[in-house]
């Protein structure tokens, strides 16, 4: 797993570093208990306005079955990135859910199609022949 954060008009700071970093261990550790879904990549923005208090978080999550992408904005860049994270965990949560809905439904209408519910059988298609008169 790869894990990059960037930070865009601000300087390095190792509080929000360290403080990104756990809750992006939360997102490993729903990913890990789920199927050992292990992500390729988190790549999180850290986006900081010099004029007015304003920053953005952006989180992009790449994995083998989903590429998820979330932001939040505020005026404190630890809510931010909470805010951030959270959006990720929903999106993933609902991910899990589409994927267990899809491996659950067993009927479609393309298997039932195959199993022959819709073809006619042999002695009725007897039946439909066209006579010779």
């Amino acid at each position: 797993m790869n894990r990059k954060i960037a930070f865009h008009g601000m300087d390095h700071s190792n509080p929000i570093e360290q403080h990104a970093n756990q809750k992006l261990d939360k997102i490993k550790e729903l990913l890990k208990n789920a199927e050992n879904i292990t992500p390729f990549t988190q790549t999180l923005f850290l986006k900081a306005n010099k004029l007015h208090p304003h920053h953005r978080a952006e989180l992009n999550l790449k994995t083998p079955r989903f590429n998820l992408n979330s932001h939040a904005e505020g005026t404190d860049m630890y809510v931010a990135i909470d805010n951030t994270v959270d959006k990720m965990v929903k999106l993933i949560k609902k991910e899990k859910d589409k994927l267990q809905d899809k491996i659950q439904k067993t009927g479609s209408e393309k298997s039932d199609f195959i199993e022959d519910k819709y073809t006619l059988s042999d002695s009725t298609a007897e039946e439909y022949k066209p006579s010779d008169k």
